[in-house]
Parts: C-alpha cells; sequence; structure tokens
C-alpha cells in the first residue's frame, strides 16, 4: 500500500495546540510484509525500531488487540524534519492508516476517523497537526477528556502559503522548554480573542483579518529568540506585503500568506531568504490541501 500524508502549519499565531491546516507536501510511505521490520529511504537516525511510523503502527494494533507482521516501509518524505512543519504527524497519521488497512475488518473499525484522531493525538501529545493531517483543511481541536473535538473546513485556492524554512532544525522539546510556566491574565485573553478572530477569518475566507487576528503572546515571543534570523523573515515579510506571519508550529519556520497567483509577493520571499545571513533560507510556496491523509493500493 501506499499511505500519503499531508506536511502542516499548527498554533497559526494565538491558536496555539488548537488551531493548524493542511499544506500541499506530502510524505509517503510504501508499506508492506516483510521477514523483518525494515526502513528505507530516511536518516540512517531514524531508521531503528523505534521509528515513529512504526511505533505509531504498533500501537494502533494495540489499541484493538492485535498485533502486526514485520513490516517494510519506504520513506518519500519531502517534509523537513524538525522544522514546523508537522514532520512527524505525519509518521503517525501514517503509521495509524498502515495498521489499519493492514488489520482489516473487523479490528480495523475501532480505528474509524474518530479514533483515528483520537489516538493520533496521544501520541503526539496535542492534536492541531494530527488533526488537519488525518482530515485537511483548516482545523480547530482540542481535547475533552481524551476525545477530539475538531471542526475542520476545506480551503480552496484563495491564497497561498508561502513556508520559509531555516538551514537548521530546532526540536520541539526545546522548543516547549522555552515556554513560560504561566502568563498574565491580559496576555491569555489578547490570545483567546486573536484565535476567536484567525478561526472566524478561515472559517468566512476574510483574509484581511488575518493580519491583525496573529499576533501572539503565548508562544512566539519565547520561541523567536531560538531562531537567528526570525524577526528578520517576519519583518521582511509583512514589508512584502503578507497578508498574515506567523510561526509555523514550535519552530523555526515561519508562514506568510498571500492571494493566489501573486507572483511579485512569491519573487520577494525568493529574494527574502536567498539573502538571509549567515546561511540562505528556503522558499516552499505551497497551497493548502484540502484531500487530507490517503491508502491506496
Amino acid at each position: 500500500m501506499i499511505v500519503s500524508v499531508p506536511a502542516t502549519s499548527a498554533n497559526l499565531g494565538p491558536g496555539f495546540d488548537a488551531l493548524g491546516l493542511a499544506l500541499a507536501l506530502r510524505n509517503s510511505f510504501i508499506v508492506e510484509e516483510a521477514a523483518r521490520d525494515e526502513i528505507l529511504g530516511c536518516e540512517t537516525a531514524y531508521c531503528g525500531s523505534d521509528n515513529l511510523f512504526l511505533a505509531s503502527a504498533r500501537k494502533a494494533a494495540l489499541a484493538v488487540g492485535k498485533r502486526l507482521p514485520p513490516l517494510r516501509v519506504r520513506f518519500d518524505s519531502p517534509v523537513p524534519v524538525a522544522r514546523g512543519l508537522g514532520s512527524s504527524a505525519t509518521l503517525i497519521i501514517g503509521g495509524i492508516l498502515a495498521a489499519k488497512r493492514l488489520l482489516g475488518s473487523p479490528a480495523s473499525e475501532a480505528l474509524d476517523e474518530q479514533g483515528i484522531l483520537d489516538l493520533g493525538a496521544s501520541i503526539e501529545g496535542h492534536p492541531d497537526n494530527t488533526t488537519p493531517a488525518m482530515l485537511g483543511g483548516f482545523a480547530v481541536a482540542v481535547s475533552e477528556d481524551g476525545r477530539i473535538v475538531s471542526i475542520r473546513r476545506p480551503l480552496g485556492g484563495s491564497i497561498s502559503f508561502s513556508a520559509l524554512v531555516p538551514p537548521f532544525p530546532l526540536e520541539t522539546s526545546i522548543a516547549r522548554a522555552a515556554l513560560p510556566k504561566s502568563v498574565s491574565f491580559a496576555d491569555a485573553a489578547g490570545n483567546a480573542g486573536r484565535a476567536a478572530l484567525v478561526t472566524a477569518a478561515f472559517l468566512t475566507g476574510d483574509w484581511e483579518k488575518l493580519g491583525a487576528a496573529m499576533h501572539d503572546r503565548l508562544h512566539e515571543p519565547w520561541r523567536a529568540p531560538l531562531i537567528p534570523g526570525f524577526e528578520e523573515m517576519r519583518r521582511g515579510a509583512r514589508d512584502a506585503g503578507a497578508l498574515a506571519v506567523w510561526l509555523s508550529g514550535a519552530g523555526p519556520t515561519v508562514i506568510a500568506v498571500s492571494r493566489r497567483g501573486d507572483l511579485a509577493f512569491a519573487s520577494r520571499m525568493d529574494a527574502l531568504c536567498a539573502a538571509a545571513q549567515p546561511q540562505a533560507w528556503k522558499h516552499l510556496l505551497l497551497a493548502a490541501d484540502d484531500a487530507g491523509a490517503t491508502v491506496s493500493d
């Protein structure tokens, strides 16, 4: 089988651990039964038995009281690792979907859409990447007693997303450790209002409101110092006319939104990334992905 899962951008400014969207950049996994577990096509450090794809598949089987045979998994994975674009979510959702297909009915019936969302979020630790990776489009997702409650909306093609990707990673554990233990009531209230405005803008397509909605006081101020060049990228994207700019997930990638077909803006983002010092950044011009995760023979 071939399992294909889109990249994601999470948090979306003030929507910490709750808001996310799928991007048209996909990791694909060719899966077949084998004599022993084998991972092909990825960095050696990730090819062990603890590979997140295999671990997620095993957890899915365990959740329905089954065991999987050894698997050979060939990776085609253009989503950058440890860059805030949901590479781990592609492995988690991909592994669960592979297990569902291999287990067959009736065991796989417990892994319906809700079951996959719940299990995926429990493995990831939060639902803002795994939910849009599974469903596609824009998603609001929260956990209610271990059950993911979500709303998903397709985004269509009216806007584009410029992923400004630095030449260095930022591990999520380090980015999490940088967060404060508490925030002021004013900051919490401000984020709540802006997260609601972000959601309303995505649900209605009122993109002009996104810029004002994206100011965050919960995570970006503490993560920005971990990312050399972050302020220059954010300021450059805003000066170039971005509808909105935010730190993607835990970082270090920066996302800038533009109208679909705005080639002048895309060209300015190319130039901004090329001029970054001491090393150039990479500009990925991406559409939204409304299809979500897929499995095919």
